[in-house]
C-alpha cells in the first residue's frame, strides 16, 4: 500500500528559474547599479528642491514688507529758476592800462611766469632783504622817470585803500568776476574805500616803495582773480600799449 500524504506536511517551494536566469545574465548587475544610482539622484534632487523652497519662504516671511500706500520719491528738479540762477560774469570791455592817455609809459618789471624761461624768470625776481621774490604783477614806469596818474584798469568798486610800510600807498578795486584789480607804490591817492569808479578815472600818482626801491618812481599792477595772482598780460587790452 502507498504511504499516505500527510495534509501537514509542508511544500518545498520552487526557486524562480526566471530570476536565476536574469542574474546569470552579464548585464544584470551593471543595470541594476544604474537604476538605484537614478533612483538616488532623483531623490537628492527631490530632496534639495524642498529645501530650497522651504529656505525661499523662510526668507519671504523674514523679509519688510513694503508699504502700499507709500508715496513715490519725486525726482529731483533740476532746473534753476529765474530768481535763482546766478549770473555769469562776461567781460564787457578788456582792462586799459592804468596809466593817463596823456602818459608815455613802459614796462619796467615783467609778472613772474613758473613756464617761462630761466633767463626770463630772473628778470622778474625783486630783490629785497639780501632775498629774491618772485614778482606778482607788473611795473610800469614814465619813460621821463617823472610821477604819472595812475588810473583804474576796469569800472568798479574801490575795496581798500591803505599805506603800507613796504609797498606805499595802495588801492583795490573789485570788478565782476571774482577779480581784483591792485595798485600799489602810490605816491598819493585821490579814492576811498567804497567809491564807485569807471575806466581811466584817475586813482592817484605813481610813487616809490621800500620793496622795490630799486625800481625809482613807478605803479606796481595786480591782477587777482578768485584771490590769487595772475599775469595783468593776459587781460589788458595790449593794442594801447605803447
Amino acid at each position: 500500500m502507498e504511504d499516505q500524504k500527510n495534509p501537514n506536511q509542508p511544500i518545498p517551494l520552487k526557486k524562480s528559474k526566471s530570476w536565476k536566469n536574469f542574474l546569470g545574465k552579464k548585464w544584470a548587475f551593471p543595470a541594476i547599479y544604474i537604476g538605484l544610482a537614478a533612483i538616488i539622484l532623483a531623490f537628492v534632487m527631490w530632496y534639495q528642491g524642498n529645501v530650497f523652497h522651504a529656505v525661499s519662504d523662510e526668507l519671504s516671511k523674514e523679509s519688510t514688507p513694503v508699504a502700499q500706500n507709500q508715496p513715490e520719491t519725486a525726482a529731483p528738479n533740476t532746473e534753476v529758476s529765474k530768481d535763482d540762477a546766478v549770473p555769469v560774469s562776461k567781460a564787457t570791455q578788456p582792462l586799459a592800462w592804468p596809466v593817463a592817455a596823456s602818459v608815455s609809459y613802459s614796462k619796467a618789471m615783467d609778472y613772474f611766469n613758473d613756464a617761462a624761461a630761466k633767463e626770463e624768470q630772473a628778470k622778474a625776481l625783486v630783490k629785497y632783504n639780501n632775498s629774491y621774490i618772485p614778482h606778482t604783477g607788473i611795473d610800469i614806469v614814465s619813460t621821463d622817470k617823472k610821477g604819472f596818474d595812475v588810473t583804474a584798469a576796469l569800472d568798479g568798486k574801490v575795496k581798500k585803500v591803505e599805506n603800507d610800510p613796504l609797498v606805499g600807498n595802495l588801492v583795490e578795486i573789485e570788478h565782476s568776476g571774482n577779480m581784483v584789480t591792485v595798485y600799489q607804490s602810490l605816491d598819493k591817492v585821490t579814492v576811498k574805500p567804497g567809491d564807485e569808479v569807471k575806466q581811466g578815472q584817475v586813482l592817484g600818482a605813481a610813487g616809490r616803495s621800500t620793496f622795490e626801491k630799486d625800481a625809482g618812481i613807478h605803479l606796481h599792477f595786480e591782477v587777482r582773480v578768485d584771490g590769487k595772482s595772475v599775469n595783468p598780460e593776459q587781460y589788458l587790452n595790449h593794442a594801447e600799449q605803447q
